[in-house]
């Protein structure tokens, strides 16, 4: 077991790497932050006629509903989203990605996977065996609970 300093060394060589990581090796669009990522993500993986409220998508994300706001308005300004107010409520704001904000999110998603697949690649088997078991031993850990089955590896 490791000392107490040790893990405190760990811990926060975990937190320097965590945040690292992604920034390197996952792509996103071209103007496009982590957050706005995250958003038109969460929009796209919804169904096109599924209502999504910005109330919605910052508690489903963790986000203040400022930071929502300013994550729509950037992604409202590039055609990546369209907020329309709801026809039985007009107090209410929906939000939909558009087929630009779709087509900006498979790329994304296609650069991520091939800057991750560069990086599982130089691991080599064994290591990159050895880092999926302990992410996954770190997943259990933090949610209390075993691998969801589709992400079972």
């Amino acid at each position: 077991m490791a000392t107490h300093n040790s893990s405190e060394e760990a811990a926060r060589k975990l937190l320097v790497y965590s945040r690292a990581l992604p920034k390197g090796l996952i792509g996103s669009g071209k103007g496009t932050n982590e957050s706005e990522a995250a958003v038109l993500l969460y929009l796209c993986n919804k169904g096109e006629k599924d209502e999504v409220i910005p109330s919605e998508i910052a508690s489903e994300l963790g986000y203040s509903r400022a930071r929502v706001t300013r994550i729509l308005d950037a992604l409202e300004s590039r055609d990546e989203i369209r907020r329309v107010h709801d026809k039985q409520d007009r107090r209410r704001v929906l939000v939909y990605a558009t087929e630009k904000g779709r087509a900006a999110s498979r790329d994304t998603d296609a650069k991520s996977t091939e800057g991750l697949v560069r990086f599982i690649d130089s691991l080599g088997e064994d290591d990159a065996n050895e880092l999926l078991r302990i992410l996954r031993k770190g997943y259990e850990n933090t949610y209390d609970s075993h691998v969801p089955s589709d992400l079972d590896v």
